[in-house]
């Protein structure tokens, strides 16, 4: 009688933890990776980038040549 107990113990533990896994499998999913990501390059009409600043993590500026034709 007594292993029966905890055959069921084991068993619904088991259970639980299927379940568990399950959603968090489904829940991570759709969820798109971390990292670098590719970034493009607007038009820059033949100027090269000068300088490159970032003021965090997040956001920076470039600076281009000046064009001194009209």
């Amino acid at each position: 009688m007594e292993k029966n107990k905890f055959i069921n113990k084991i068993s619904s533990l088991l259970f639980y933890i299927s379940i568990l896994t399950f959603i968090l499998a489904f829940n991570f999913a759709h969820n798109p990776p971390g990292g670098w990501t590719q970034q493009y390059m607007p038009n820059l009409n033949g100027r090269s980038i000068t300088d490159i600043t970032f003021t965090d993590s997040l956001n920076g500026y470039a600076t281009t040549t000046v064009s001194s034709g009209y």
